[in-house]
């Protein structure tokens, strides 16, 4: 079997079995390859926007002799998918925006994919609020830790009834909440130290201090620590 990394392991573990996974921003390969190896996807795309990304994913191909069922494409975004020719996607390793912006861009054709594997490297709030507003649900959340970070994985599936996220919901995660996996202390106590740096920062300046980005950031890490002082 193809050795993979814990966040990929994660990520793959949260990929349903389909027939056709698709992976945007395929980098090495390795997560369309390890699906078809384990037999959790029957085919699969690996689409990259640079031409070095997809070489080393038809190398990984080559190497595991997966020529019949796994593609190479070049292509930005979803472009190089076919409205329902993936029932799943897999976008890793980018930030929350850019991955909103690639389903932004490609709106019609995100409406025919049943299922999304997102792992945001940052702006993960942002994300889940994109994603409630364009009629998709988180129907779960992992952690994983790995060289130190603390990833968060979300599986969103396509709905007929509109989630609602509180602020604390949308910034920590419905499903991190509700479930409190492994981590979700260290992944919150990260976002409050974070919280904590900005506003430290932002009281060097008057100007700052009385902005509604201070008092957002204020009011969200005062809900973070409270969080965390009331959890066994």
């Amino acid at each position: 079997m193809l050795p993979i990394s814990k966040r990929l392991q994660t990520i793959v573990s949260m990929v349903p079995k389909c027939n056709t996974v698709a992976d945007i921003g395929t980098d090495h390969g390795y997560v369309p390859a390890f699906l078809l190896l384990s037999g959790q996807c029957r085919h699969a795309i690996a689409s990259d926007i640079a031409e070095g990304p997809c070489r080393s994913a038809a190398d990984t191909r080559d190497r595991h002799n997966l020529h019949r069922v796994m593609e190479v494409r070049k292509a930005p975004g979803l472009k190089g998918l076919s409205p329902g020719e993936a029932e799943t996607v897999v976008i890793a390793g980018m930030g929350g925006a850019t991955i909103a912006a690639i389903l932004e861009e490609s709106l019609p054709l995100a409406k025919t994919v049943e299922t999304f594997v997102l792992q945001p490297m940052n702006g993960a709030g942002m994300l889940r609020l994109w994603l409630i507003d364009h009629g998709l649900g988180i129907a779960d959340e992992q952690l994983c830790k790995e060289n130190g970070h603390i990833y968060v994985i979300i599986k969103a599936v396509q709905t007929t009834e509109k989630q609602e996220l509180t602020d604390l919901q949308a910034e920590v995660g419905p499903c991190v909440l509700a479930n409190k996996p492994f981590l979700w202390k260290e992944y919150v106590s990260e976002k409050a130290g974070r919280l904590q740096g900005l506003l430290t920062q932002m009281r060097g300046s008057p100007a700052a201090q009385n902005s509604d980005k201070y008092k957002t950031a204020e009011k969200m890490l005062a809900r973070l620590e409270t969080l965390l002082s009331s959890s066994p």
